[in-house]
């Protein structure tokens, strides 16, 4: 087993969430026994539930497969083949568990894709969606999105509601990621303002298109 595992977080974490794939995950005691498999869309939340419980265990593998359903029946078929203790944990090591998730996988013809190549994947996804939003807002392609932002933040403050600049573009870059997801390309154009503001009470909404 892998003793690094980079957890998704930040943009990353949300990108996966996006895509819409789940991971198949293990999570061990540091010896690397007992151990857990279940199925996740959210590694860094499924670990902070699975620490509630057991502070020393960690998520140190993950296969991630095409939807949740998916990896629920690959984590389902490998915790029926392998013995548990009386804690509902397995009496196999993590080791044993990756190599029974990748044969029943196989069995099924669900495709796997590992961890660390999903990670690499999701990086280049998301620097490519923070270039460009850098790179938009230098050459003032953006002016759109800032004009739309102060309007949105003076008529919020008048009801006692805020959004900080960096949370407006982290919005920003959520609905970009969405449309390189499902139409693999990178759109920066005003029809995104909807998405990205919420719309405030309606004697004080202003529209913002």
């Amino acid at each position: 087993m892998d003793i690094e595992f980079e957890l998704p977080r930040g943009a990353e974490r949300e990108y996966l969430i996006v895509f819409g794939v789940a991971a198949v995950y293990i999570a061990t005691a540091p010896s690397g026994e007992p151990a857990i498999v279940g199925a996740s869309r959210d590694l860094e939340r499924t670990q902070r539930a699975i620490q509630a419980k057991w502070p020393s265990f960690e998520i140190t593998a993950a296969f991630w497969v095409r939807d949740r359903h998916a990896a629920e029946k690959i984590a389902s078929a490998v915790n029926a083949n392998l013995r548990h203790n009386t804690d509902g944990r397995l009496t196999a090591r993590g080791e044993t568990a990756a190599r029974l998730i990748e044969t029943v996988a196989a069995e099924r013809e669900i495709v796997l894709t590992r961890h660390e190549a999903a990670m690499e994947r999701v990086h280049v996804a998301v620097e490519r969606v923070a270039t460009q939003i850098s790179e938009s807002n230098a050459s003032g392609e953006l002016a759109w999105f800032n004009a739309a932002y102060r309007e949105w933040r003076l008529e919020a403050k008048k009801i006692g509601l805020g959004m900080s600049y960096a949370e407006a573009r982290a919005r920003l870059r959520k609905e970009v990621t969405k449309r390189l997801i499902r139409l693999n390309k990178l759109d920066l154009r005003e029809d995104l303002l909807p998405s990205i503001f919420p719309a405030l009470p309606q004697h004080r909404r202003k529209k913002f298109r």
